[in-house]
Formats: structure tokens, C-alpha cells, sequence
């Protein structure tokens, strides 16, 4: 249990990060879907390092 606790922590906190940089421009929902949730993070991480742009609710369409 600990490691799906420091799982959500980590993705919080890159929540966070991206937040501060781009807003929230995507339905939290994809959270709750595992597969849409990877693609999320992988997304978060690439809009961070400057590979993408904003995540939005057409990404997950």
C-alpha cells in the first residue's frame, strides 16, 4: 500500500507543478481511468519539459 501512496503522492505534486505553470485545462475525470490517467502523466511530464503544450480535454478525446 505504501508504494500506491507514494504514487498519488508524486502525481500530486506533478499536479501541482504543471498547475502553477499551465492552469488545469482538462476534466479531473481522466483520473479515475487508469488507462487516461498514464497518458496523463506522460503528458504532464512532456508539457513540463517543453515537449508539448497544454494538456487539454481534446487529448483525451
Amino acid at each position: 500500500m505504501q508504494d500506491d501512496d507514494d504514487d498519488e503522492s508524486g502525481l500530486l505534486m506533478l499536479i501541482q507543478h504543471y498547475a502553477k505553470q499551465f492552469g488545469i485545462g482538462f476534466n479531473s475525470s481522466v483520473m479515475d481511468n487508469p488507462s487516461q490517467r498514464a497518458k496523463l502523466v506522460q503528458m504532464l511530464g512532456d508539457a513540463l519539459a517543453g515537449k508539448r503544450g497544454a494538456v487539454t480535454d481534446a487529448d483525451f478525446e
